[in-house]
């Protein structure tokens, strides 16, 4: 590629990245237990305490893998624990999936003018910008699923240069990026469906020595995973097992076919709405499904060719294989697929162009850019809304919240209680208190709550009597309120409320000592 077409790609990256990190400076970053857990690890990682097991999955016994916590160790290292300098650093990993998507997409069509157009929807995409400063394990798939699937296309269709000197190379890149997709989020393993089939079908070209050099990178790729199970007992065997089976005690009220059915195309629907025109995630589910069909229908058989649509098609539908097992409601379960609507949406656009529909064509571009743009400004300043479940869960307003106690309490000392999801851990403020007050006011509270048995993270208990004290409510999303009744009176029995403040959903009640 010369310099010119390397400048515009370049170029390309910069808008997707500042469109990424654009409200990080007014510290619009969701930052929850997950957030606050994982910054922990990643902190032990970079003072050499080293980690085999990963995040745990929301099925009990399975984890992802720790890769995620490695690639947030420097970012924590380099910025001091402080979180933001992590979003900056996942959203350049966000954001340089441009290359990849670029060069997938001019292997496919011999075209730089659609490479950059599928790199130009990629990095203007709400769903893409929205997973950019979401500090979770799945996010890093943003990047290692279009890894796996540009290694799956050259591996399956190469050119004259890779079936000489790089034919290994396809078959390695498949694998590193199957197995850190598996680390990013285990269910991400049904990316193996769509790789049996196109292996089936290209059975003629994969030789023996790419199969083995692809198992010896996919086992490297999964180590730490394969490690974990051999230390911790194979848990995830039992886990399996129960996914397997039906969640539901009465079979009268489990799910059939159909329920399955509606709550995919609506799931899918979504996916590919906030990928193309999320101004109207109704049309914008229309409109993909309506080019996927479209493109399905012009279908033509070439011999010995594989057609770039009928496999963006495997890609795009790939989480059909897992919908019976659970997830459907989760939508960071589908991460990854969002690159390749960019891919198809740029080859369609393409395809208007070249059959003399240019108007119709510009105004589709224009429209989708603007969709996207609206959304991305209008919603990105509130954090990862799309994954969040309490929303003013955000760096800004929690940062407030502990400026606003240590006023009140006027450098003298203070503890605090807190009502959290999850129940009883107080890891966030923990977390923020040692991060962001200790450095600030020279000292942190103690902690008047529940007890912190087996936490990761805690904050001294109080001992003896401290005057001031402050019970922090997190937003109420997903917490029962009989535990915030239970938490209120308990307070009440040993302090009495003089003030109670709100920052967002974010309350903070200011009491002194009965």
């Amino acid at each position: 590629m010369n310099k010119f077409f390397l400048a515009i790609l370049f170029a390309i990256f910069l808008l997707g990245f500042f469109l990424r990190t654009m409200f990080l400076p007014s510290l619009s970053l969701t930052f929850g237990y997950d957030q606050a857990r994982d910054a922990v690890h990643a902190e032990e990682i970079s003072q050499g305490h080293l980690k085999i097991l990963g995040p745990p999955a929301s099925t009990p016994g399975l984890f992802h893998g720790v890769f995620y916590y490695y690639v947030l160790a420097p970012a924590y290292k380099l910025g001091k624990g402080n979180p933001i300098v992590a979003a900056y650093w996942i959203a350049a990993i966000n954001a340089s999936a441009v290359f990849i998507i670029y060069y997938l997409t001019y292997l496919m069509t011999k075209k730089r003018s659609v490479g950059f157009l599928a790199s130009f929807l990629f990095a203007i995409s709400f769903e893409a910008t929205q997973y950019a400063t979401w500090l979770s394990n799945p996010t890093l798939a943003v990047f290692t699923v279009p890894l796996m699937y540009l290694g799956l296309w050259i591996w399956i269709y190469p050119d004259k240069t890779q079936r000489t000197k790089w034919s290994l190379l396809g078959p390695i890149l498949t694998a590193i990026g199957l197995g850190l997709s598996i680390q990013s989020e285990i269910f991400l393993a049904y990316h193996i469906v769509p790789l049996i089939i196109w292996l089936y079908i290209s059975r003629k070209k994969i030789t023996k020595k790419q199969l083995v050099y692809f198992f010896i990178f996919l086992t490297l790729s999964l180590s730490t995973m394969i490690l974990s199970e051999f230390k911790f007992g194979f848990r995830s065997i039992s886990a399996i097992k129960s996914l397997l089976s039906t969640s539901e005690p009465n079979l009268a009220y489990a799910k059939s076919l159909g329920d399955y059915l509606t709550l995919y195309l609506n799931q899918i629907s979504r996916i590919f709405a906030f990928n193309s025109y999320p101004g109207n995630i109704g049309y914008g589910g229309v409109l993909i499904v309506g080019i996927v069909i479209f493109s399905l229908k012009n279908f033509k058989n070439q011999k010995n060719k594989i057609d770039p649509k009928i496999f963006l098609s495997t890609w795009l539908l790939s989480h059909l294989s897992v919908v019976t097992v659970g997830g459907v409601a989760t939508p960071f379960l589908m991460v990854g697929i969002g690159p390749a609507v960019s891919i198809i949406l740029a080859i369609f656009l393409y395809s208007l162009w070249k059959k003399n529909y240019k108007p119709l064509s510009i105004f589709i571009l224009v429209l989708l850019t603007y969709s996207n743009l609206g959304r991305i400004v209008s919603e990105n300043k509130n954090g990862s809304t799309l994954f969040s479940i309490q929303k003013d869960m955000v760096l800004s307003k929690e940062l407030k919240t502990i400026d606003f106690t240590y006023e009140k309490a006027q450098s003298e000392p203070f503890s605090i209680n807190s009502v959290t999801s999850p129940l009883w851990i107080n890891i966030v403020w923990s977390y923020l208190y040692n991060w962001y007050g200790m450095p600030k006011y020279g000292y942190i509270p103690t902690w008047h709550g529940k007890g912190q048995e087996g936490q990761i993270i805690v904050l001294p208990e109080t001992q003896g009597k401290v005057n001031k004290n402050f019970l922090i409510i997190e937003p109420q999303d997903g917490i029962p309120p009989r535990f915030l009744d239970e938490t209120l009176n308990t307070e009440n029995f040993y302090s009495k409320l003089i003030n109670e403040t709100y920052f967002g959903t974010i309350r903070v009640q200011e009491r002194v000592k009965i």
